[in-house]
């Protein structure tokens, strides 16, 4: 005859500051931070015709990685809070990537990389930008928020050991 145990061990959920692994998360999350920053301001402005399409073609993947990370992060976080607040970047990073998928269609459909000045006017254009523009702000606000919430979780779980 086997017994079965009364409470089966469940496996132990990371904090945001456990392991090489958490920490890399967090830098990768401050890179993604970084770039979602800058990649606006060095691509846009250009005088060349492919910039335009570039910016779109960076910045999908890198709206993926950033959805990736925050789910790596949510799945190893102990901090009710962190997770609620990787939800709410991934829903912006959404937005992003849904603005940028729409934008660079219509870059394509006009020339591509030769796309000219006026695919800024198209009404599928302007639509998509629309929601790509404040879902890129709120992208960084969020993980702007997310890092500071996670750098103070790990402070209190650090003073607590």
């Amino acid at each position: 005859m086997t017994s079965i145990p009364a409470s089966t061990p469940t496996p132990a959920r990371l904090t945001t500051t456990a392991g090489g692994s958490a920490t890399l998360r967090t830098i990768g999350l401050a890179a993604v931070v970084a770039i979602s920053v800058i990649l606006p301001f060095v691509f846009l402005p250009m005088e060349a015709d492919w910039a335009h399409m570039a910016f779109h073609l960076i910045g999908i993947p890198l709206c993926l990685a950033g959805i990736l990370l925050l789910s790596k992060v949510r799945a190893g976080s102990a901090s009710r809070t962190v997770r609620v607040m990787t939800w709410i970047s991934t829903v912006c990073f959404a937005g992003w990537l849904i603005g940028h998928l729409g934008e660079l269609l219509v870059v394509i459909g006009h020339g591509g990389m030769h796309a000219p000045e006026e695919v800024f006017e198209n009404p599928a254009h302007v639509a998509f930008a629309n929601l790509a523009v404040p879902s890129w702000m709120a992208t960084v606000l969020s993980l702007i928020v997310l890092l500071v919430t996670m750098g103070i979780v790990a402070l209190r779980s650090r003073s607590r050991s």
